[in-house]
């Protein structure tokens, strides 16, 4: 009994927002005590099964579907009469597999048909789900496959994802071909983590050897649709096609800014807008063949209309399938054309491995690898940059390359499978001729005082770079360790500030993102721990032993007076800094001072929001209470330089 009113209580916090209001998921409670206490007493007994495994990757596969019913226990995931039924299928499922576990088994690699799978997310450690369709006359090996990637759905949790795709088939069955739907972290638009999560199920399932990296397609529709647009921007050489539904591909024009509304946002917001923007990239996409399609009355046919206009303006063409009649939602016949210029598309025989001629643009180094084009050096992040580049043959067998930049200060001419250069590379870059020297596996080109030249740039020196650019939100796609305080701040504000901070940052994380932060005391924080994650620092010196190491080599001063960021001080005991730097202690690393995800639970409305809100490094004044909106009022803020400087 006492775990069904701990548990009640769970939820009481999960409706209250843990610090704010909860828009997604929201809280439902179609589920009686006594179905409760049943749940719950099924779930502990599997979960001391479990336990008892040998600690292993495979575990995964169980794992995901006992956490599915614990989230939707404690986070309060009931919203029908008949969800109890879903979990009592997902649970009967965990016991079969953990006893395969036992045995040595996994059904689940070689399993035809609907299969439901899990993996640990390398972020946060936790189990993941993802889906297989595995028609029968599909290979065992490299099979061609869609990654296909789902619409919103605001109660769309693990329990009720994982029970849909034990059941129900999407929409598209392509001859021979695996349909993976990876879960995107719920509903974040396939963007920070959720964006991982997609490369990591392909990455998986390509070391699998379940499917063909060479023959893999993107797609989705709605939410899906959007992530289609960004991830084939952002990860263009991951795909054979990309096939977008509906769905948006900016903030100014999904959410109908006008100029005046657009001067009143903070500078550095909109400049983030080119963390995600489709158009802004759209020369990415000349690299791989695009298939868009638009219900003839969905309002989200604008989103494949601005990339046409974007398109043409690249003197290309998109190509563009309309369901004639039909609002948000794909019209039958036009639905078999889209699956057949899919495939023919992801099955047509290429005459060279990769393309020879490349087309990069972007506004940060996140996202700025192409083939056999690496751009590891921007001029100023958060502006246009762009690269164009033909090498004359594929490698080894390559002699020449001509390349032109815009906003490029360094990049790396590499093959992603491995091969070295066969002899000296006749560089052509900006119109200047440079010998790419001997043979090897790379070629690194830097510009300085406005010439290139081959050779590394600047080793040793701190510089963003590709992984380690900012901004904040940043830290959230990779391995990451919330570091919490052992002692109380100076200040008293500030620690109840932190506090609350701490609380709803380690809430949204598992109410949106789906997992557990990893966490640890500042003095419990080891050597392995330095090196293998970014460190989000909570606390000031006083109560944090790692903030109080870092803090004097950060170009951030903070003390009980104010805060002094460069020439800037922001006078009072309310000021309090947040920020992205690498970290002093292991340079490969961040370390972020006392945030976590920037957009916070009102920008849930709409996917279109989930943007990153702070840029490099801002002052909170604290005296304005945080909410579902800010975590305070942002009395300054800004972007380091590309060495990592305080801007002037």
């Amino acid at each position: 009994m006492r775990s069904v009113i701990v548990l009640a209580a769970l939820i009481a916090a999960a409706a209250a927002g843990e610090g704010g209001k909860r828009i997604a998921p929201p809280v439902g409670t179609k589920l009686s005590a006594g179905e409760r206490a049943a749940l719950t007493a099924t779930l502990d007994g599997l979960v001391t099964e479990f336990q008892s495994l040998p600690k292993k990757g495979a575990n995964a596969n169980a794992e995901v579907l006992l956490k599915a019913v614990r989230y939707a226990l404690e986070l309060g995931e009931f919203y029908k009469a008949g969800d109890e039924a879903k979990a009592r299928l997902l649970l009967g499922e965990a016991g079969r597999r953990i006893k395969a576990l036992r045995a040595g088994e996994a059904p689940w690699l070689t399993a035809r048909g609907l299969v439901v799978r899990g993996y640990y997310s390398p972020i946060d450690g936790s189990a993941q789900p993802f889906a297989l369709e595995v028609p029968d006359d599909a290979p065992a090996t490299g099979a061609p496959a869609w990654i296909w990637l789902h619409g919103r759905g605001d109660t769309s949790t693990d329990l009720h994802f994982l029970h849909e795709h034990m059941l129900k088939p999407g929409q598209f069955h392509p001859k021979g071909t695996v349909i993976v739907h990876p879960f995107g972290r719920f509903c974040t638009g396939y963007k920070n983590a959720g964006e991982q999560d997609v490369l990591d199920v392909r990455g998986l399932l390509v070391r699998e050897k379940r499917i063909d990296p060479e023959r893999t397609a993107l797609a989705g529709f709605s939410m899906g649709g959007a992530g289609a647009w960004l991830l084939g921007a952002h990860y263009t050489d991951r795909w054979a096609v990309v096939h977008t539904g509906a769905g948006f591909v900016d903030v100014r024009r999904y959410r109908n800014l006008n100029d005046g509304e657009v001067a009143k946002l903070p500078p550095w917001e909109v400049a983030l807008w080119g963390q995600n923007d489709v158009p802004v990239a759209v020369r990415n996409l000349l690299n791989v063949p695009v298939i868009s399609y638009s219900g003839e009355k969905d309002k989200q046919r604008a989103s494949a209309e601005i990339m046409a206009e974007e398109f043409q303006k690249q003197g290309a063409a998109l190509t563009h399938l309309i369901g004639p009649g039909v609002e948000h939602k794909y019209e039958t016949a036009v639905r078999g054309e889209v699956e057949k210029l899919v495939q023919e598309s992801l099955l047509r025989e290429r005459a060279t491995p990769y393309p020879l001629r490349l087309s990069w643009q972007g506004r940060t180094l996140d996202y700025a690898r192409l083939h056999w084009l690496h751009v590891t050096g921007l001029g100023e992040h958060w502006q246009e940059a762009r690269v164009d580049a033909k090498m004359d043959a594929v490698i080894p067998a390559a002699a020449a390359v001509t390349i032109t930049t815009a906003n490029v200060t360094s990049l790396r001419l590499e093959s992603q499978r491995g091969e070295n250069f066969g002899g000296k590379l006749a560089v052509t870059i900006d119109g200047q001729q440079l010998d790419g020297g001997g043979s090897g596996k790379a070629v690194l080109l830097v510009k300085r005082e406005g010439m290139w030249r081959i050779g590394p740039d600047q080793e040793g020196s701190l510089r963003k770079r590709p992984g380690l650019q900012g901004p904040m939100d940043d830290a959230f796609t990779a391995p990451f360790l919330w570091v919490v305080p052992d002692k109380a701040c100076a200040d008293a504000k500030v620690q109840a500030w932190v506090e609350e901070e701490m609380k709803y940052g380690s809430g949204r994380w598992r109410w949106l993102m789906r997992g557990d932060v990893r966490t640890r005391k500042a003095s419990e924080v080891t050597a392995a721990d330095i090196r293998d994650y970014h460190l989000i620092l909570w606390g000031d010196a006083e109560a944090n032993a790692v903030t109080a190491k870092v803090l004097p080599q950060l170009p951030v001063r903070w003390d009980g007076s104010g805060v002094k960021v460069g020439s800037r001080t922001f006078d009072g005991a309310t000021m309090v800094p947040v920020c992205i730097y690498p970290n002093p202690l292991n340079p490969a690393r961040y370390v972020v001072l006392n945030s976590g995800l920037t957009f916070r639970e009102a920008h849930s409305s709409t996917n279109s929001l989930q943007n990153p809100k702070l840029p490099d490094w801002a002052v909170i004044d604290i005296a304005t209470a945080p909410n579902d909106e800010v975590t305070g009022k942002t009395a300054g803020a800004g972007f380091f330089d590309e060495a990592w400087q305080v801007k002037p």
